[in-house]
């Protein structure tokens, strides 16, 4: 085990906080928070008092450390797994297939956390926690198609500690400061352990005032992974970013407040399997100024100003001015002004953006709200098509009680008109939203998409996922779809970015029309009728681009929803005529709550829809096709006592494709939480299958979780 300076930290003030001193020396007296009595009591001595608590328990002398709490722990996490894998007989070429792996993962861990003050709680307080252990795994595999066994047994160790300190928490001026850090391994069966190395360490700086709040931070990340091995492809990866952030708002009345940001950023990445750093320099600036006038000062003017300027690999540089005036006419009426200016480069490409936008909104009673709008705004770019586009929008919403219960009706009509002139280069989209819900694909919202550009990561943009293995890719009718595999890393409703960049004519103009509609009627008895439309018209003009085919949509929904205290169900039928992917679909969803009390909650859903595609005008072997999906849940949850709970869930998916053949998947979840005094115990096992047309995947694993706090000094927190 390696020194740190948090471990002589501990042993050294360790001594200082234990130290208690008699009840009748003269320092025991003092006290940092007043004695508070009722206004028409005298003061009362708790020395003279027999029934006071305070006078017969033996007080602490304070020393320059005080430590309030201390606790050790010892830690055993212990994780098996098996998964086998099996595929049928497709042919003389690719025989039957069988493979299992097996994983056990085995990690002892010591750890003392400890919190305290020193010199006194409003001069400094601390938190710091230190844990260091061992780890080690095994892994095995077989397989009828492998030349021969495998086996690996890697070992490691674990090293972490975590500082926090705050000074002056109730003073003008605020202080903190952290520090942490983190040794241990990524284990990967059959290839080298990743050591990772990530340290973190910060400070703030705080000035308290009611009319000029202000606050300096400085932030450091710096985190490491290497495999210690010579091949460049399974090389080094790091990640470094360092951010200086300042923040002050002034508020010279109630109704006027100016807020004032600005931020430094330095960061460094590099990728393993790549000899190439991507370092980047960020500094951003923001200035809100806000003012509240009129009447009851419901009416105000916002004015934002933003500029980001980058240096380095992949730099963007923004440059944002936008204000907006809200005025309250009345108490049922107000309007909305809005002026944008937007300036972007990224690489060579350097766009002006020009938007305007006016609403207004009217409340009647507590009946309706209506609400209508204009906006328009231009594009000029050097590399990409300019672009204008105006349009407009009104909304309707209504709701109505009624002898029954209560109506509720939402209207609204967009219309827009969209040229494009000028077009030179690819157009370029960023990280756009796409959620993939089964058994539908989920389309990008550009046409004539580079097939080749196309990348899709998770929201937090670190994982990459692969055409092919996570999602497949296919066009229709010039639209680009992306459709998630289930063998893959995408879940069902799961949501991701997608970047890529699309093909762009010159001079075509789009002009849409669509009107959306839903009427319900929520019956005091339970029952919710309700009835949804959606429809689009597109035009596009000149019509040779046939790349450019017009996108119509008649989308139709009518169903019911029956709710009682402890069940509801509904079925729906949904219609929906679009150019891209026509289908009908019926749909079943109900909900059960089985059995509740204190001790037992036990509930069930159910959801099944069948969708049949007509197939018309679709491109690359697209054909018509029906699906049926069905999902079946159950939770439990059982408390056998105070310190004794049980959690479980079985999850059943069925679906059956004309074109991709029948798949099941089976989830079953369990977890069992045991705390008696300062021992806790947490046992949670899970079993996974998912049964393809040509192939099955079978995963078993058992996770378990041991802790004993060994208090010294204090309570033990928890």
């Amino acid at each position: 085990m390696r020194i740190t300076p948090l471990i002589i930290f501990a042993v050294l003030v360790g001594p200082i906080g234990m130290h208690r001193a008699p009840a009748q020396e003269p320092t025991s007296a003092a006290t940092t928070q007043p004695v508070e009595s009722a206004p028409d009591s005298s003061p009362v001595d708790d020395a003279d008092n027999p029934l006071s608590l305070d006078a017969a328990a033996p007080s602490r002398r304070r020393g320059i450390i005080d430590i309030e709490e201390m606790t050790a722990d010892l830690g055993f996490d212990m994780a098996l797994q098996r998964r086998t894998v099996r595929t049928d007989r497709l042919g003389a070429n690719r025989p039957r297939f069988s493979q299992t792996n097996k994983e056990y993962r085995f990690e002892e861990t010591l750890g003392l956390e400890t919190r305290g003050s020193i010199i006194d709680d409003n001069v400094l307080r601390y938190d710091a926690m230190i844990r260091g252990g061992l780890s080690q795994e095994r892994y095995t595999e077989t397989g009828s198609g492998l030349f021969f066994d495998k086996s690996e047994s890697p070992d490691g160790e674990i090293f972490e500690y975590d500082l926090r300190m705050q000074a002056f928490p109730a003073g003008k001026v605020s202080a903190t400061g952290y520090a942490s850090k983190l040794d241990d391994r990524v284990p990967r069966p059959f290839l080298p352990s990743m050591q990772r190395n990530r340290e973190k360490y910060g400070a703030g700086l705080f000035y308290n005032d009611p009319k000029l709040p202000m606050r300096l931070t400085f932030d450091h990340l710096y985190d490491e992974l290497e495999s210690g091995g010579s091949w460049y492809l399974d090389d080094k990866e790091e990640q470094g970013e360092d951010t200086l952030a300042y923040e002050a708002t002034w508020q010279p009345t109630d109704d006027h407040y100016l807020n004032l940001e600005y931020e430094y950023e330095r960061r460094s990445d590099r990728y393993s399997g790549t000899l190439e750093r991507f370092d980047t320099t960020r500094n951003y600036f923001a200035l809100t100024d806000t003012i509240q006038f009129g009447r009851d000062k419901r009416s105000r003017l916002d004015t934002y100003f933003r500029l980001e300027e980058e240096t380095g690999d992949i730099a963007r540089d923004i440059l944002d001015f936008t204000p907006q005036l809200r005025l309250q006419h009345t108490d049922a009426l107000f309007t909305t002004y809005k002026a944008q200016y937007l300036k972007e480069k990224y690489f060579e490409l350097d766009t002006d953006t020009y938007r305007g936008d006016w609403g207004v909104t009217h409340q009647f009673k507590d009946l309706l709200t209506s609400t209508a709008g204009l906006y328009a705004f231009n594009q000029d770019s050097n590399e990409n098509a300019d672009f204008t586009e105006w349009g407009g929008l009104t909304n309707f919403s209504l709701s109505k009680p009624n002898r029954l219960g209560r109506f509720s009706s939402n209207l609204s009509y967009i219309h827009s008109n969209s040229r494009a002139d000028q077009g030179k280069e690819n157009g370029v989209v960023l990280d756009e939203a796409v959620t993939f819900r089964d058994p539908l694909p989920s389309y990008l919202v550009q046409r004539d998409v580079n097939r080749l550009s196309i990348i899709v990561r998770d929201p937090n943009g670190v994982r990459i996922y692969r055409e092919g293995l996570d999602y497949r890719v296919f066009r229709n009718n010039g639209y680009t779809a992306l459709q998630r595999i289930p063998t893959g890393l995408i879940i069902d409703r799961q949501t991701v970015l997608v970047s890529y960049t699309y093909r762009v004519f010159d001079n075509f103009e789009v002009t849409r029309d669509r009107i959306d509609l839903r009427v319900q009627q929520d019956f005091d008895m339970g029952l919710t009728p309700y009835y949804a439309m959606s429809w689009q018209d597109e035009k596009i003009d000149p019509q040779e681009f046939f790349y450019y085919n017009d996108r119509n949509i008649n989308r139709q929904r009518i169903g019911f929803t029956y709710r009682q205290p402890r069940w509801s169900a509904g079925p729906e039928y949904e219609y929906n005529d679009d150019s891209i992917d026509p289908y009908h679909a019926v749909h079943a969803n109900g909900d059960v709550i089985v059995l509740q009390n204190e001790k037992h909650q036990l509930s069930g859903r159910a959801a099944a829809s069948y969708f049949r595609f007509t197939g018309e005008d679709y491109e690359e072997y697209i054909e018509e096709r029906y699906t049926t999906l069905v999902d079946l849940g159950l939770t439990h949850r059982y408390i056998f006592g105070r310190n004794l709970e049980a959690n479980s869930s079985a999850l059943y998916r069925f679906q059956n494709d004309s074109l991709f053949g029948e798949t099941h998947g089976v989830d079953l979840t369990t977890s069992i939480a045991y705390r008696i005094g300062l021992f806790t115990i947490l046992v949670e096992a899970e079993y996974d299958m998912l049964d393809l047309p040509s192939s099955t995947d079978h995963s078993m694993a058992l996770w378990l979780k041991v802790r004993r706090e060994i208090p010294i000094i204090g309570k033990p927190r928890g």
